[in-house]
């Protein structure tokens, strides 16, 4: 649910929005030897061997032109200089309910045709299409339609210019972080009244108004040692015992946009782990407050495993300076994972290693391997920050194997491995002023 204000506010930025895509678009065609571009929203997928399917959602390239997620088997045609044509598949079905033909101030920039099934849809596109690159995820039909299936030289300068977000694209992320807030808090008042992991969930999509197949990804609901998993995809019925500690990682969705927000909650206040998420919570927002354009993001996460390292040594948990336990590794123990990835249409977003729009790749750093984001910070880029601090016993044990095991307390990590572990993590706009945290302004 987007915020009371903010349909006028889409219909105000879409035109803008719509203008930028058919420059990028005449641009990538320019440069290619296609006429035009069919955008196709996919189809459903069906399990294996059973007529039932998989939830559908349209796919990112179409979604970024077209706000409805379940238009299934639909196209939008892109031909310069031509108003898009935007064919819409609307059956008559009284098996399965079919979206209505879709209304607001969007659908003027487009000439809309509904027809009823797929062959009505090619019948409505161009005879030869042998010019036209095709984008999404095509069936067997709409493969052998004669299209050049996502050339590369189409889909990676679109993909390098999604980096940039537009912003209508920047309302909606912020529009997705305020209607995930409210699904946070809620869930964290679940926590506090005692509910298991699936009844805070449950708690939590009751509060954004969403079903399960409408979340950006499925929820980290974690209690406990579950936040040392760091995807933990399990809801316990029951509530532990003794509730320590409740990890949080969900999002929401605003006209295909995704919001990811992470936050942890101690069950009491006070103590050694309250001040441990206190300590992530202010270097988090630090390393937001010190972005600036231009810094490498695989600097942001150097610093990261630094703030991480200060953490570990001022709680006595590790016995080593900070730029030490950086150098040797024992900090990414801690924090395995890097410190975030681009968002937008899809929760981890296009173009982290792209160097530029040719598809020229950003070399991977050996010491982060699992780094998703390797490009500076530049003006427009939506990404997230995520620190975390976790007690994870394959790695811990790892650890305690070798010669710098020494330097851990192990009776420290003996008290802090039943609450799992922390993360703390924001979406953050790169605007003309500086980085802008959309999620902390929704939860204020």
């Amino acid at each position: 649910m987007p915020r009371k204000a903010a349909a006028s506010s889409f219909d105000t930025l879409y035109p803008a929005h719509h203008a930028e895509l058919t420059a990028r678009y005449e641009s990538v065609l320019d440069a290619s030897p296609f006429e035009s571009i069919a955008v196709y929203s996919g189809a459903p997928r069906y399990r294996f061997r059973d007529d039932q399917s998989w939830p559908f959602r349209a796919g990112p390239f179409y979604l970024q032109w077209v706000p409805c997620e379940d238009h299934a088997a639909s196209v939008m045609l892109f031909r310069p200089g031509r108003k898009p044509l935007l064919v819409l598949n609307l059956p008559r079905d009284y098996w399965h309910s079919v979206p209505a033909p879709p209304s607001g101030a969007w659908t003027g920039y487009f000439d809309v045709k509904v027809v009823d099934d797929l062959a009505a849809v090619r019948e409505a596109l161009p005879r030869d299409l042998s010019g036209c690159a095709l984008l999404g995820e095509p069936d067997n039909d709409v493969a052998g339609w004669g299209c050049a299936l996502n050339p590369a030289a189409i889909v990676t300068p679109l993909e390098f210019a999604r980096l940039y977000k537009t912003a209508y694209e920047v309302e909606c992320i912020a529009a997705a972080n305020v209607t995930a807030a409210r699904g946070h808090l809620a869930a964290r008042d679940a926590f506090l009244a005692g509910s298991g992991e699936l009844g805070i969930h449950l708690a939590y999509l009751a509060a954004i108004g969403h079903s399960e197949a409408e979340l950006p990804y499925a929820n980290i609901i974690a209690l406990n040692e579950h936040a040392a998993t760091l995807h933990y995809g399990r809801f316990d019925r029951d509530p532990p015992k003794k509730p320590c500690s409740f990890l949080i990682d969900a999002g929401a969705r605003c006209r295909g946009y995704a919001s990811d927000i992470t936050r942890t909650w101690p069950a009491e206040p006070g103590g050694e782990f309250a001040a441990l998420v206190e300590a992530l919570d202010h270097e988090q927002q630090a390393l937001i407050q010190g972005l600036h354009i231009g810094h490498s993001y695989v600097d942001v996460h150097e610093d990261a495993q630094l703030a991480v390292a200060v953490i570990l040594e001022d709680f006595g948990i590790v016995s080593m300076a900070p730029d030490d336990m950086v150098a040797a590794g024992v900090s990414s123990v801690f924090l395995p994972h890097g410190v975030g990835h681009h968002l937008g249409l899809q929760v981890h977003d296009t173009g982290g290693k792209l160097l530029a729009p040719d598809g020229t790749q950003l070399p991977q750093p050996e010491a982060w391997p699992f780094l998703r984001n390797l490009r500076p910070v530049e003006q427009g880029n939506v990404f997230t920050i995520e620190p975390g601090i976790y007690f994870i016993d394959s790695l811990l044990q790892r650890l305690r194997d070798t010669p710098l095991g020494q330097y851990v307390s192990w009776d420290a990590v003996a008290r802090l491995r039943p609450y799992g572990g922390i993360r703390i993590e924001d979406n953050v706009w790169v605007g003309p002023g500086g980085a802008r945290n959309l999620s902390r302004e929704a939860f204020a």
